[in-house]
């Protein structure tokens, strides 16, 4: 019978713990609570409407004078930040909720309608990066989700695609498409939108997985409040070690080579994840295509790193004929990704990465 390994069990308890604890923590959030900051939300929004509208009258300027990109959503999610920003930080719970009546109360005097739009705590200009290869079935939703957030700027990278998704991007969004008839290979088109992109905040995105707007929100606050790099935090969702399959082993290791057993499997390889655009050109656009590689050279320049939210890619992510079994052509690239990860943690730190030989007295085996 094989021994029972405290330590993993322990660890294991502790990533369950530590998303329980959080789920715990908003459901002890009363409905009086609540109702008191969607309330407050709503005057809030209808008042900075009123303002809003004052202001144009007073200084003459009407909606002709406006620029005709003006997006009213952004402008909107600048209103909720002038106000926010004076009580957050706000659990998650009541912040949806709060911005939720922000919404309507706003448009309630101002006449316009965002439907159920959702807003960012951050006045940062954002881009959404999606990758894109025969994802017809599922591009829609990720659509649905993201117009639902004030975004400047949407770059799909549509590469080696053979069905409709191209077209149905085109035609159901003003998103920016870059199209390569041909696959570029895993995570290249991250480079290339990374580079492309022209906000501060960059949010990574994989069309085969849509994820609810309001998910998304604690990668671009992550980002605001000061972090470089926001990952996925997927440690609660893994299970045992010995259950463990090859890549999320060899995403430990290489976390903890780095001197970051913190960051438990968490990687750029998985989505979402957002980086500070001035974060990117640090680590290098052309790095980005190779995550774990750019991992490695973020924790060395001392980035800073951490994972704000869980989000289920999982048990979501598309089974296709590349991904699918304990060795595959995917687990087995991803694989080859933290070897050259792991030989760039080599070359930046030295033969013994962090870890420290303080028993050894080498020098007296030197002739």
């Amino acid at each position: 019978m094989k021994p029972i390994n405290k330590r993993i069990i322990s660890k294991k308890k502790r990533s369950r713990h530590k998303l329980g604890a959080r789920i715990f923590k908003d459901r002890l959030i009363s409905n009086g609570v609540i109702d008191y900051w969607k309330e407050k939300a709503y005057t809030v929004g209808y008042q900075q409407s009123v303002h809003e509208v004052s202001i144009t009258t007073n200084t003459h300027a009407n909606r002709d004078s406006e620029r005709e990109d003006t997006d009213p959503h952004i402008k909107l999610n600048e209103s909720w930040n002038r106000w926010y920003h004076s009580v957050r930080p706000l659990p998650w719970t009541i912040y949806h909720a709060a911005a939720s009546k922000f919404v309507e109360g706003y448009c309630k005097h101002s006449g316009i309608y965002l439907g159920n739009a959702v807003l960012l705590p951050t006045d940062k200009r954002v881009a959404a990066i999606v990758l894109v290869m025969n994802e017809k079935d599922t591009i829609l939703q990720l659509l649905e989700q993201l117009h639902r957030l004030p975004l400047h700027e949407i770059i799909f990278v549509v590469n080696g695609s053979t069905d409709e998704s191209f077209e149905m991007i085109r035609n159901q969004s003003k998103a920016i498409i870059v199209h390569y008839k041909q696959a570029l290979g895993h995570d290249v088109g991250r480079a290339v939108g990374a580079k492309l992109a022209d906000s501060e905040i960059l949010l990574f995105l994989d069309g085969d997985v849509p994820i609810l707007a309001e998910h998304l929100v604690p990668f671009i606050d992550a980002i605001e409040q000061g972090s470089d790099i926001a990952l996925n935090d997927i440690s609660p969702l893994i299970g045992m070690f010995s259950n463990r399959d090859y890549v999320t082993i060899v995403k430990e290791f290489i976390n903890r080579s780095m001197g970051r057993a913190d960051l438990e499997a968490n990687s750029l390889t998985a989505v979402p994840h957002a980086i500070k655009k001035e974060a990117a050109q640090i680590i290098g656009y052309a790095n980005l295509s190779v995550p774990p590689k750019a991992q490695v050279i973020a924790l060395e320049k001392g980035l800073k790193i951490n994972a704000p939210a869980s989000v289920d890619v999982i048990t979501k992510n598309r089974l296709r004929a590349r991904n699918v079994g304990l060795q595959n052509a995917v687990s087995d690239l991803i694989i080859g990704d933290h070897i050259e990860a792991l030989k760039t943690a080599f070359d930046l730190k030295g033969p013994r990465l962090s870890f420290t030989d303080q028993i050894r007295q080498r020098q007296l085996t030197k002739v």
